[in-house]
């Protein structure tokens, strides 16, 4: 559906209806209809292999624009505000301001983009969760998770396995099958030392991933096992293997680096916690993102470092593909300052004005 006037956007707002339940609604808005939602750090290769070494030069050459004790959120905010290539995104709870974004460059179609995003995922400036992500972007380029998650699954289903075992080990030792079960144990745990000991993916884990599987179904038959008991065992088996997942060399790096702005942060990652993207309500402590109405798109990692997180489909309003004509940009442009919307309102630094202002008093 195209717009053409902010009429028409009301009407398509009202069409879509509010934001389900337990949801909160954000917009963005580019200028051109081909951009990605994709951070400025991943949209160049030298940004992204070079990220850590970007923030670190910015905070060396300004160092009266940043404080000791800024958590690297509001590094990563400050630096954005400024230009610099992040993974953050920024975005709206104003539809009216993401339409200036899309209207104020005259060159192509643009298109409004409509994020309903569950309350779950949205978090504060000050959350764990986002000093976890934010952290990411201090890494080296080769930061790289894609082992570690496979020695965390190994290291799960082998500890769920013994759990089971050892819970019932009075009923199993009787059984026929437990010679054989024991047998492919303990050449499972082999495999994991191996793994551990040289950090490397050997042949045959990914079939010992899948024959702990196996073994684990026919456990559960064998002993017919209910669900509430799966359930614990899960539990502790996730915890083993999740000590493991953290006790990893690039891991602990991370947790040093999140240390430094939370020193009490308990030293327990989740791995998905590194490949999720996250709404953050940012300070409101300049007044750009007050008067824009601002928020982020937090951006982490698809198991290495050079892939970012993908954002979930679901958020998007994919039924309705939003252009905005070229030919109606600048109509739109004039019925904003209507209502407020312009650069001098959303840009309120004295450099950001200057054109505005002289276009007013231009003969």
């Amino acid at each position: 559906m195209e717009i053409k006037s902010i009429t028409d956007l009301i009407n398509v707002l009202k069409k879509i209806g509010s934001p389900q339940k337990d949801h909160t609604r954000f917009f963005r808005g580019h200028s051109n209809q081909e951009y990605e939602l994709k951070p400025s750090i991943y949209r160049n290769n030298g940004f992204i292999k070079n990220e850590n070494k970007i923030i670190r030069d910015a905070i060396i050459n300004n160092p009266d624009s940043f404080s000791k004790n800024d958590s690297v959120f509001n590094v990563l905010s400050k630096l954005q505000h400024y230009g610099y290539p992040t993974r953050l995104l920024d975005l709206t709870s104003n539809a009216l301001v993401a339409l200036y974004f899309i209207v104020n460059n005259n060159n192509n179609n643009g298109e409004l983009i409509i994020l309903d995003i569950p309350n779950e995922n949205i978090k504060y400036f000050d959350s764990d969760t986002v000093s976890i992500v934010s952290s990411i972007s201090l890494r080296n380029y080769n930061f790289n998770i894609e082992l570690y998650k496979i020695i965390e699954e190994i290291n799960f289903k082998k500890e769920k396995a013994m759990k089971i075992i050892k819970n019932n080990h009075e009923i199993l030792k009787n059984k026929s099958s437990y010679k054989k079960i024991t047998h492919e144990l303990t050449s499972i745990e082999n495999e994991i030392s191996l793994i551990d000991k040289n950090l490397i993916i050997l042949p045959g884990l990914f079939y010992n991933i899948n024959k702990s599987e196996k073994l684990i179904s026919k456990l559960k038959e064998e002993l017919e096992m209910d669900v509430i008991e799966e359930s614990q065992i899960n539990k502790f088996a996730y915890q083993k293997a999740n000590k493991i997942f953290n006790n990893q060399l690039g891991i602990l790096e991370l947790l040093h680096d999140i240390r430094k702005e939370k020193p009490g942060f308990s030293p327990i990652i989740k791995s998905d916690d590194l490949e999720r993207v996250i709404c953050v309500l940012a300070k409101l402590d300049n007044s750009r993102i007050i008067r824009q109405q601002g928020c982020f798109l937090l951006f982490g990692i698809n198991n290495k470092k050079e892939n970012h997180a993908i954002l979930n489909e679901k958020w998007k309003k994919n039924d309705y593909k939003i252009i905005i004509p070229q030919q109606s940009k600048r109509d739109i442009l004039n019925e904003l300052k209507t209502f407020g919307i312009s650069k001098k309102t959303l840009f309120p630094e004295l450099e950001s004005q200057s054109d505005e202002i002289k276009d007013e008093y231009k003969e």
